[in-house]
């Protein structure tokens, strides 16, 4: 049976006899690596009111970023739900967005705000917040920075589609077209593997329990930086059942955390596998689906982390976008679809993704001016 993708399939979650409760159990009786155990904090949404200042003095260094226009923090933040996800949040009221870095065992605070803004860029002003500060530390976690924004993709052949596209026109001037990823392939892994045939508020809170099992920052308890596989590998798959609820993808998530830790497996090449012109899609393709647990929606969708759009990632969201916009509310089968988007060639997935974004609440505020 196809595995397919995120929020997307409402069916209940059983598999190999276990049964997701929306009851967590007590944790005290599970082993963690750090000290304290952390709470079951499965809300990492959107918020209001104005960026807080901590309770600490912890050391910071600022640095900027030039994003190409167009480009919106918020649009980009927003583009889909990972947002929502450990060890990222976005603060509404500030306009700002956080995402928990980590250097060996060390965890640091990073956010980013929009800065001044011309024709051609945008400047994105950066605070990093921990220790120790060396510039080695700092520059990685803004290359980092580049990646989960997606600012090194060339977008203008996307944006030359918008332009004639029927609804699509409006992307670039809300400053949408990009979307957010973690730096780490093994991250977005995992965290695609938790959304399989799950409903999205599930998906959330199996990856935010998995979350807590990194390393925190000071004087924020509730902020963790995402863990490495050995440790996810250390909790085990009682934890993984127990606490984070991911049912039988435990199984998976293991064994995968278990193949990037002896080598077998590096999922930190795609990037670099991706950016090779003589590797085709097929092939990245072959490698994510090599992943237990990662089916062809999946592995699609995993797809468009690396820069490559020209495989549709359909899953039941998909069919109803498309039989909502395009069949006049008839099922379409899939080769329909495929037909469909097939006219956007190296570019398809992203439009039905665009398309359907422009649906949600996110995109309908920016649009009436409510930025």
């Amino acid at each position: 049976m196809p595995i397919r993708l995120l929020l997307l399939d409402f069916r209940p979650l059983r598999r190999s006899g276990h049964r997701v409760s929306a009851v967590a159990p007590r944790i005290g009786q599970y082993k963690f690596p750090y000290k304290a155990a952390p709470a079951l904090n499965d809300k990492r949404v959107s918020y209001k009111g104005r960026v807080g200042k901590g309770t600490n003095d912890m050391p910071k260094v600022k640095r900027t970023l030039s994003a190409k226009t167009p480009f919106s923090l918020k649009a980009v933040v927003l583009s889909h739900g990972w947002h929502e996800c450990a060890p990222m949040s976005w603060c509404e009221g500030g306009s700002c967005f956080q995402i928990i870095e980590r250097c060996a065992d060390r965890a640091y605070r990073v956010s980013v705000t929009e800065g001044r803004r011309s024709a051609k860029a945008l400047t994105l002003n950066v605070t990093v917040e921990g220790e120790p500060l060396e510039e080695e530390i700092v520059e990685r976690f803004v290359r980092n920075l580049r990646a989960t924004l997606s600012l090194d993709e060339d977008l203008s052949a996307f944006y030359e589609i918008c332009r004639d596209h029927p609804t699509l026109r409006v992307l670039p001037k809300i400053g949408a077209g990009r979307a957010i990823r973690s730096a780490s392939m093994t991250e977005n892994i995992v965290k695609a593997v938790c959304g399989t045939n799950v409903n999205w508020t599930q998906a959330v809170k199996m990856i935010n329990r998995i979350g807590q099992l990194g390393p925190i920052v000071p004087h924020y308890r509730n902020l963790n930086a995402w863990p490495t596989p050995r440790e996810i590998l250390k909790a085990g798959e009682k934890y993984l059942i127990d606490v984070c609820r991911v049912g039988y993808r435990a199984e998976a998530i293991l064994m995968f955390c278990g193949d990037v830790v002896h080598r077998r497996f590096d999922s930190e090449k795609l990037d670099d596998l991706a950016r090779d012109p003589h590797v085709t899609s097929d092939d990245l393709l072959a490698l994510l689906k090599s992943v237990r647990g990662v089916g062809p929606s999946t592995a699609h969708y995993l797809l468009g982390f690396l820069g490559r759009h020209d495989r549709l990632s359909i899953d039941t969201a998909t069919v109803a976008h498309v039989a909502r916009t395009h069949t006049n509310g008839r099922r379409p089968t899939l080769k329909k679809i495929e037909r469909i988007y097939s006219q956007y060639g190296p570019w398809k997935n992203k439009v039905c993704w665009f398309e359907h974004w422009l649906n949600w609440d996110t995109a309908k505020t920016m649009l009436n001016g409510k930025m």
